[in-house]
């Protein structure tokens, strides 16, 4: 399986020979879905005299003769040096020609991450050694100059980077205390006061959110820790995946039905908590071992009433429109206020793709999606499943607020029927 291109990193291949320099490219392209690869007919120490476009990059490719030099003073490996002792340069893997034992110990000591051979520089080593230094560095593809180093927290040993976003990165990590993997959602502090950042607002408004819920419909909150460098929540891992992970082809229809009530179930919880999730789609529904599912992602989540009190003011203007296309109501799409309607249409959306296999809408751009929402007519169920029908259209229309709990009803009769 290739790497995942939410992870990919910016590549910059060294090397004077023309044929290895394409060769590397072709590599690292095929080799990394989504990387940013450049080349250049240049040495280490020339790419070091430019310091910020050294740290744009998250791996060096760097091609290394040894047969002029082959001591520890040679210059490439006092350029490794200079780049090895800031730890927000990127990691340098050295492709050698005419080395040794010798010279792999001193490219290694002087800071190099991998030690390459030219002769037995092949797809498999390259691709290896930059998956292998992304890794090490928390699988972190630094886009912004936010997130980049190693992670490290007193008390978890990181197993892996599921994703990163800004300065936002989430992980796997086994909890000592715990005896347990868990699931860290990290925010990289940057350089000035966490105070500033909206990502600090909206970490510690859902750590108080999902902790004074205090419910199985919502993962389970371990640890919320501020430190110098970092702000993290330690919650809920879900080896069984989410949703989303299900639906390559309709399920079962009892299945849908089943996964159907367990969602309105936790939207219930989370309504009479005074929430709105405002962005519910098969990604966000985790599956537990027991059958029963629990929400996550409440980073754009509003209280009822705060947003009726926003449109209610004199000066309100529309919302701006936050959310996952393929799953938003149409007042969502519009940039409209929101209330739990909206997590019910997103509930309508899942249960339509649960039992066809398909998204409800889709368009060869986001805002022609958003319109369908709005505008489109609602989709009649093929013949084998229009029992359903009544129950997919009460999400769909939303006409009242309808409270999750009610829609137990609906699944007896499409189940009955």
């Amino acid at each position: 399986m290739e790497p995942s291109s939410d992870t990919a990193p910016r590549i910059l291949i060294l090397e004077r020979d023309q044929k290895l320099r394409s060769t590397l490219l072709r590599f690292a392209v095929k080799g990394w879905e989504g990387a940013a690869v450049q080349s250049m007919v240049a040495d280490l120490e020339e790419i070091l005299r430019d310091g910020d476009r050294l740290r744009s990059f998250d791996v060096l490719l760097v091609g290394c003769d040894f047969s002029k030099d082959g001591t520890a003073d040679n210059s490439t490996l006092r350029a490794l040096r200079a780049i090895a002792a800031d730890p927000a340069n990127p990691a340098v893997i050295l492709l050698t020609r005419k080395g040794s034992e010798y010279t792999a110990v001193q490219s290694i000591k002087s800071g190099a991450f991998d030690y390459i051979p030219k002769e037995v520089a092949g797809r498999e080593q390259v691709v290896g050694a930059i998956q292998r230094a992304m890794l090490r560095k928390g699988g972190l593809a630094r886009r912004d100059g936010n997130v980049r180093g190693v992670l490290r927290l007193f008390g978890y040993d990181m197993r892996r980077c599921l994703a990163t976003h800004e300065n936002v990165s989430v992980h796997v990590a086994f909890s000592a205390e715990r005896s347990k993997e868990v699931v860290l959602k990290v925010l990289h502090r940057g350089r000035g006061s966490l105070s500033r950042d909206d990502n600090f607002d909206r970490f510690v408004d859902e750590f108080k959110m999902l902790y004074d819920l205090n419910d199985p419909a919502v993962a389970e909150i371990y640890d919320f820790r501020v430190t110098s460098q970092y702000c993290y929540i330690a919650m809920e891992y879900f080896p069984l995946g989410h949703l989303g992970g299900k639906l390559t082809q309709p399920l079962p229809i009892p299945d849908a039905l089943r996964y159907t009530s367990e969602i309105a179930h936790a939207l219930s919880i989370i309504h009479t908590a005074g929430i709105v999730h405002r962005d519910l789609k098969p990604g966000n529904v985790m599956l537990r071992d027991d059958g029963t599912v629990a929400l996550i992602d409440f980073g754009i989540s509003h209280g009822l009433r705060r947003e009726d009190d926003l449109a209610a003011g004199a000066d309100a203007s529309p919302t701006s429109i936050s959310g996952t296309p393929y799953y938003m109501s149409p007042e969502q799409a519009r940039g409209e206020p929101t209330d739990e309607r909206t997590d019910l249409y997103a509930l309508g959306v899942i249960l339509y793709q649960m039992l066809t296999g398909e998204k409800l809408y889709v368009g060869d751009t986001t805002q022609a999606i958003l319109d369908q929402h709005s505008h489109a007519p609602l989709p009649k169920l093929a013949a084998h499943l229009s029992a359903n029908q009544p129950l997919l259209d009460r999400l769909l229309e939303a006409i009242e607020r309808i409270p999750a709990t009610a829609l137990e009803r609906d699944q007896a009769q499409a189940l009955a029927g």
